[in-house]
């Protein structure tokens, strides 16, 4: 990831965590007689979108996108063949999210690699 996109990347995060903020306490002006529970329930959506962002973000600071040539197969060394860039939804505790990685299929063994590496 370069510079530029990691700032940029760096600023979604700061927004979207303002936006949750500012939602939230608009949310519990209303809300002055709320739980504990109560809450918890409005943060905790709000909160695993934003981690899911970071989680992508992570997942795929290393990948630029481009393409590997001459990707040998890890368990039989035969070449693997590029499938193209699905987006894979993904859930976590810490989130749902898709990451859009490069796959690639080993025809010998039969299986995939997704991300490569």
């Amino acid at each position: 990831m370069s510079l530029v996109q990691s700032e940029k990347a760096k600023a979604e995060m700061r927004q979207a965590f303002e936006r949750m903020w500012e939602e939230l306490h608009q949310w519990r002006e209303k809300h002055p007689g709320a739980s504990f529970d109560e809450i918890a329930a409005q943060v905790t959506p709000r909160r695993r979108a934003i981690m899911g962002q970071l989680l992508v973000q992570l997942a795929c600071q290393h990948g630029d996108g481009t393409v590997v040539e001459e990707l040998a197969c890890p368990e039989c060394g035969q070449p693997m063949s590029y499938k193209g860039t699905p987006s894979r939804e993904v859930e976590h505790l810490e989130g749902e999210l898709a990451i859009a990685r490069a796959y690639y299929y080993c025809a010998h063994c039969e299986s995939g690699l997704f991300p490569p590496g």
